[in-house]
């Protein structure tokens, strides 16, 4: 009898456990089911910097404000193509494949990899941190379009870039300037930066570098050929900023630039936009796409207000006098 029971007692226990497990591992099927149904957006970067991870988090910041939060009721990808171009490509494939309902792309280089696939599967493109859309073959026109395709241009008015060397220097007569040939960003923008120079008989001495680890060589090549050095929202010399900003230091050879968030890494000053609210600015376009608003229906966002930053103790150490006067207009650091 005692036997019988135990039999008994053993099966009962048998089948609650075959119960409850069947029970929970229901209830996580369901859980996955749900979150692979959650809608995708896919942010695909060239390269990490300071620059373009503000603009990352500023779409961020837009899309979760408004309840689009990641692994509740959207699931975001990022991949990062390291400064790699084929990578970049491969990023854009695999991503594709996963059906998002908005790809964002920034640089021009991840634009410029997104698009054919975005274009032959109907997928919305956002792209932001590019400063010539229209140079880069992303769009035709920056307001009427058939396109899915928007974004945000970071285009810098090149006089404004100038005259912020000059602020600084008024007796500019050599200026050197760090970019990739390989980016038709910075090579429409060096292009634009001579027409301009010249018409101030102001020389631009060239250094070009395909990569990252290439630029301390470029900056070394500029030493005792220019008076000042200028960086513009180029992605492979504004992320090797810190080796720029070492050898300017140690030859007292200022470095400004286009992007305001390089000077925050020792660059001596920069006339240029908030990144963070360049990516909001994107994340509000992702936003009307998630909402129904076709991507060329949405115009290309440009013309942002531009801020002067300075470096106090980034231009002591490059040896620059900063005039007073400047000191009322800019926002300052390293005080």
């Amino acid at each position: 009898m005692n036997s019988l029971k135990k039999i008994i007692s053993t099966l009962v226990i048998l089948i609650l456990s075959i119960i409850i497990y069947k029970h929970f591992s229901s209830k996580s099927s369901i859980d996955i089911s749900s979150k692979e149904k959650l809608p995708i957006i896919a942010i695909t970067q060239i390269i990490e910097h300071q620059a373009l991870d503000q603009e990352r988090e500023g779409i961020i910041d837009v899309l979760a404000k408004a309840g689009y939060i990641d692994g509740q009721t959207i699931k975001i990808i990022y991949q990062n193509a390291q400064g790699n171009i084929s990578t970049a490509a491969q990023i854009v494939t695999q991503i594709v494949s996963q059906h998002p309902k908005v790809m964002v792309a920034i640089s021009t280089p991840s634009a410029q990899a997104a698009l054919p696939s975005c274009l032959a599967q109907n997928i919305p493109l956002v792209f932001t941190a590019v400063t010539d859309p229209i140079g880069a073959k992303l769009v035709k026109d920056m307001t009427k379009r058939t396109e899915l395709v928007t974004g945000v241009s970071d285009y810098l008015p090149i006089q404004s870039q100038i005259e912020l060397v000059k602020d600084f220097i008024p007796d500019l007569k050599t200026l050197g300037v760090i970019y990739n040939a390989g980016e038709v960003n910075s090579v429409n923008m060096v292009k634009s930066l001579k027409e301009e120079a010249e018409k101030l008989n102001i020389q631009i001495v060239e250094a070009t570098a395909s990569k990252t680890g290439d630029v301390s060589t470029a900056m070394t090549s500029l030493v005792g050929k220019v008076q000042a050095v200028y960086i513009p929202n180029d992605n492979t010399a504004v992320a090797a900023m810190n080796s720029i900003v070492q050898i300017g230091e140690k030859h007292k050879l200022p470095v400004f630039a286009g992007d305001t968030g390089s000077v925050s890494a020792g660059a001596v000053a920069a006339r240029g936009y908030d990144r963070f609210e360049l990516g909001r600015k994107a994340g509000e376009l992702v936003l009307k796409i998630l909402k129904g608003t076709p991507a060329g229906n949405l115009p290309i966002e440009s013309g942002q207000t531009m801020r002067l930053t300075l470096n106090i103790k980034a231009a002591k150490r490059m040896g620059v006098v900063v005039d007073p006067s400047i000191l009322k207009t800019a926002t300052v650091t390293g005080e």
